[in-house]
């Protein structure tokens, strides 16, 4: 199936291509090519086995925010906002960029580009775009922290695993831009922070791992890049108590504050919390920088528990298409 914006495409919006194959009863893998182009929808994709590849540039984009009020004057909230939401399993993304162009500030709040309620997925070449909560990885916490339900998106499929793979992705934000529930790894990804409004601190991650799951996010050959003026940004702070982030050789910038993490207000969190940092250069000297309930290591100390066939054991998604796979 082919969505474009000339006459001879199937399809000129990516929901009309969805729409369509959700009401089929096969469950066939099926492949979405989409041509060059700005396609400005919210997208909504329920189903699974789908294979997503953009041919050129392909920009999905969407401008709704958390401040927004709804038809009975309501604020929408985080998770009515992302441009694309994904709720199936066994999922490809090749070569899109997915932007939330709402922008920032105090009556913006959160703007999700991506949703990822999504299983056994994996997203090559793409580019998420926002500003605070820009990727999303669910699954949600049990309960919300502030509000009576987390509202949003309906989810209608609830699953034992959420695992996702991200490969040369470019993610950008300022605030919990990557946040949620998943294991997830990041491998080759630029992780480039963008100037917080009143260049205010900043955080890079919400971990919120479920109590017992052995891997949160993990960072491995990642490169934590900054625009111009951006400083003291943390690596990340607890969304919920048992959060785990790993970064594995990853290659960090003068903007990443020396302290390392975030207790999130809560000094309770740093009894339960697991935040981690391999394949450090001179990893003694940053231990005394870093706050004593973050780790460090030297190369070579662990980082062999963090191999994809670990990270995702019992799977083997992570290596449809990818030749380069471990």
């Amino acid at each position: 199936m082919l969505v474009g914006k000339q006459s001879f495409c199937d399809f000129h919006s990516i929901q009309a291509a969805v729409d369509v194959l959700e009401k089929s009863s096969s469950m066939e893998p099926a492949t979405l090519h989409i041509l060059s182009g700005v396609y400005e929808e919210t997208v909504r994709i329920y189903r699974s086995h789908l294979h997503l590849i953009g041919i050129g540039h392909v920009e999905i984009k969407m401008n709704r925010y958390a401040k927004e009020f709804d038809e009975s004057g309501e604020e929408i909230g985080t998770f009515a906002t992302p441009t694309l939401f994904l709720g199936g399993s066994h999922l490809v993304l090749d070569n899109l960029v997915i932007a939330n162009v709402a922008g920032q500030g105090e009556n913006i709040g959160q703007a999700v580009a991506v949703y990822a309620h999504c299983d056994q997925t994996v997203f090559r070449n793409c580019t998420f775009k926002g500003h605070q909560d820009t990727l999303f990885t669910g699954p949600l916490p049990p309960v919300p922290k502030e509000r009576p339900s987390f509202g949003g998106i309906p989810l209608r499929d609830h699953r034992p695993h959420y695992r996702q793979y991200y490969r040369n992705c470019r993610i950008e934000g300022t605030v919990d831009f990557i946040f949620g529930g998943a294991t997830a790894l990041f491998e080759h990804c630029e992780i480039r922070s963008l100037l917080h409004s009143g260049n205010r601190e900043s955080y890079i991650t919400a971990a919120s791992t479920p109590y017992g799951q052995e891997y949160g996010y993990v960072f491995k050959n990642c490169y934590l890049t900054a625009e111009p003026g951006v400083s003291s940004v943390f690596l990340g702070r607890p969304w919920r108590e048992y959060a785990k982030t790993a970064f594995v050789d990853c290659k960090m910038g003068a903007h990443i504050h020396p302290l390392g993490w975030d207790n999130w207000g809560d000094p309770a969190n740093e009894d339960s919390v697991c935040y981690q940092e391999f394949g450090v250069f001179d990893a003694a000297a940053l231990r005394l920088q870093r706050v004593p309930w973050g780790d460090c290591f030297e190369a070579g100390e662990g980082e062999a528990d963090f191999r994809k066939d670990n990270i995702f054991s019992g799977s083997d998604f992570w290596k449809r298409g990818d030749r380069d796979s471990e």
